[in-house]
């Protein structure tokens, strides 16, 4: 930045110019900046079309997924709906690999409806044996993709956790039950690190192709409070931190493109939580930058084209 002396130093040598013209120059030569923007991330692998992609976990797992899905790609985005904390992403994949490892345990009878403590509320159903069918039906889906599975995304949302206590037992969704049946607490770094350090062996022996990404949700959780926001999304960090390996595990900073990057509440929704259209948008471009070859771009140039134009004759 420029002090005044140099300031006026400059404009005195611009001084046969227009003043316009003279700042239009300065401007140019000298331009503010009204954000940082996050470099684009670097990967030792691409995603072309013939790979498949399987994404778990919160918020960020759902856009990417839809982002994916509309323009053609291999995908399959939050098989068991959405998860937010580590243990339950953590068991999902476990039982994807050994379905036997759903046992009764996780399933309850509330409100004319059997659930899932290991799903989300899209798989209760009022009859027991369609419930179990929908369910071990998935497990078989996701055991299939998973095996042939490049590219791994697993969005963290939360470090905070519910435990039922009749059964001690971590939920992935509480389904409406009533608060008083439930235990909040906060993983520590340590633990979410053990249980992923044998989850990536485990996954990597399944599947020795495959590269697991992590990525911690920009979305608020402010419904754990402020603070208590700030220390989820922290353990998060710390323990991916020792996660990541950047051969095999990598880390997406989804995070800060929104907190750091974009950094405003123009680009949230009207919960001010969420990031809106926009923003969205962004991340799926930093995304695509990221991880797509040239090729891979220019083919996802000409289904977007097709899209478009597919839309365009529906609202006729």
């Amino acid at each position: 930045m420029l002090n005044f002396t140099a300031k006026k130093i400059f404009f005195s040598i611009l001084s046969p110019l227009k003043k316009q013209n003279a700042i239009i120059l300065y401007k140019t030569a000298f331009p503010m900046k009204f954000r940082t923007e996050i470099p684009i991330p670097k990967f030792p692998f691409k995603i072309s079309y013939q790979d498949k992609i399987l994404l778990l976990g919160s918020c960020f797992s759902a856009h990417i997924g839809t982002f994916l899905s509309k323009n053609r790609f291999l995908v399959l985005s939050n098989p068991f709906g959405t998860l937010f904390n580590p243990v339950s992403i953590a068991n999902a994949l476990k039982m994807t690999l050994q379905p036997e490892l759903f046992t009764e345990g996780y399933c309850y009878y509330f409100d004319n409806s059997w659930v899932s403590f290991a799903h989300h509320g899209s798989f209760s159903h009022p009859d027991e044996t369609q419930f179990m069918n929908n369910i071990k039906e998935q497990f078989e889906i996701t055991k299939g993709f998973l095996e042939k599975t490049n590219c791994l995304f697993i969005t963290f949302g939360t470090a905070y956790c519910y435990k039922f206590t009749e059964r001690e037992l971590v939920v992935a969704n509480c389904h409406k039950i009533p608060n008083t049946k439930f235990e909040k607490f906060l993983l520590n770094v340590d633990e979410i690190v053990t249980i992923y350090k044998e989850i990536t062996s485990i996954l990597q022996s399944f599947n020795p192709s495959i590269h697991i990404i992590f990525t911690v949700s920009p979305v608020r959780h402010l419904g754990d409070g402020f603070h208590e926001n700030q220390l989820g999304k922290s353990t998060l960090h710390l323990a991916i931190e020792h996660l990541v390996d950047y051969k095999k595990t990598f880390y997406f900073p989804s995070y800060e493109i929104l907190m750091d990057d974009l950094r405003d509440y123009r680009f949230y929704a009207d919960d001010l939580c969420h990031p809106n259209e926009n923003a969205i948008r962004y991340i799926e471009e930093i995304f695509s930058a990221s991880f797509f070859s040239q090729e891979t771009i220019e083919q996802l140039k000409e289904i977007e084209k097709e899209n478009k134009l597919l839309n365009h004759r529906k609202l006729k």
